[in-house]
């Protein structure tokens, strides 16, 4: 494909959202379906690419409808929004990504609006923008939690490689390095700044992508997480 069809892809799919906000909020986050509540709660997943945020995600939001039937919870993921973009075709998940970005950006100020629960599914490494969700939520008094979810980054490195062949989902290694390092440093640091505001929990995942340990409302994850390597050694290790 040549690079004035790939720009058209990317400027098509970023009107797209634009012109089509009822359609995304109608899909993923409707009032009949996900009704505003007294005091909301904002969950943030965190992580690198991999770790399986997603299926945490999934299945945390089943435990919740489990336990109470009444409690609705969105799910705010730009995998999932991709695929409702028509350019998508699986295979080329990069063309459509600021897209997809942009689609959880309306989605969050939907479920703001709304008084929605909500889990956004991201990996917390883009510190700008973890910062100014996690504090938009503080200010609407909602219930604050972020989930940092770690897999050893060889496996998830793994994961993030198969994901690709199928789904075009190209993450550079540098990339994931980034997220790796940057997701467990940016939830740190909210923490040290919201203190009790925020109920931060670790997830360590064992080397068949189960739950293998929990720790729940902690200040610090390098308390009970020590990483393996430094990014250069890292480096070298993915292949």
């Amino acid at each position: 494909m040549d690079v004035p069809q790939e720009k058209k892809i990317i400027d098509e799919s970023i009107l797209y959202i634009k012109h089509n906000k009822k359609l995304l909020c109608s899909e993923f986050a409707s009032i009949e379906e996900f009704p505003p509540t007294n005091r909301p709660f904002s969950i943030f997943m965190a992580g690198s690419p991999g770790s399986g945020k997603t299926e945490f995600s999934t299945s945390f939001i089943k435990n919740f409808t489990n336990i109470d039937e009444k409690i609705k919870v969105v799910r705010i993921d730009a995998d999932e929004i991709r695929k409702i973009l028509p350019h998508f075709t699986g295979k080329n998940s990069y063309l459509v990504q600021p897209a997809a970005a942009l689609g959880v950006e309306k989605l969050y100020d939907h479920v703001q609006d709304y008084k929605q629960n909500v889990i956004v599914d991201s990996t917390f490494a883009d510190y700008k923008i973890a910062h100014s969700n996690v504090k938009r939520a503080i200010d609407k008094n909602r219930r604050v939690g972020i989930i940092y979810l770690y897999q050893d980054p060889l496996i998830a490195w793994d994961f993030t490689k198969k994901r690709e062949a199928l789904e075009g989902r190209y993450v550079p290694k540098n990339i994931f390095i980034d997220a790796f390092f940057n997701a467990k440093e940016n939830v740190n640091k909210i923490k040290v700044e919201f203190g009790k505001k925020i109920m931060l929990s670790l997830v360590i995942k064992d080397f068949q992508n189960k739950v293998e340990k929990t720790k729940l409302n902690i200040d610090k994850i390098d308390n009970f997480l020590k990483l393996s390597y430094n990014k250069e050694e890292l480096y070298n290790a993915l292949k």
